[in-house]
């Protein structure tokens, strides 16, 4: 039986990636590793949830598959950061737009795009 996960975005240089992620996206540093072997962040996604961006040795540039895997993030304020991503000059694969569009009768709101490196983000939730 399963007990818990962890979910890594791995990078060459998890510095920089990790200030898409604090500055644009205000999750909030919890530990920062140095380790000789393992090297990165801990950050906070919501109370209980965190993403590590670490260091990777067999991975290099941006992501060659973007869109495999998608990190699908719950939020109550997808115009505040949509507005934000805009202004960073994000580029999205889907504007805000209501999932009414997709399943009848669903009310929130879904907005696609890729983080410096070409990792597929997905907002699900609230217009606000």
């Amino acid at each position: 039986m399963f007990s818990k996960y962890k979910l890594f975005l791995f990078t060459d240089d998890p510095d920089t990636l990790m200030l898409f992620y604090r500055d644009i996206l205000e999750m909030k540093v919890l530990k920062k590793l140095e380790l000789p072997k393992d090297y990165g962040y801990m950050m906070e996604v919501a109370p209980g949830y965190e993403l590590w961006i670490a260091k990777h040795s067999q991975v290099s540039g941006k992501s060659q598959e973007p869109v495999r895997l998608i990190i699908n993030i719950y939020c109550d304020e997808i115009e505040k950061y949509y507005l934000r991503l805009r202004s960073a000059g994000v580029k999205f694969l889907q504007e805000p737009i209501s999932m009414g569009e997709f399943v009848p009768g669903e009310k929130r709101y879904v907005c696609t795009f890729h983080d410096p490196e070409g990792n597929c983000i997905q907002f699900m939730g609230n217009y606000k």
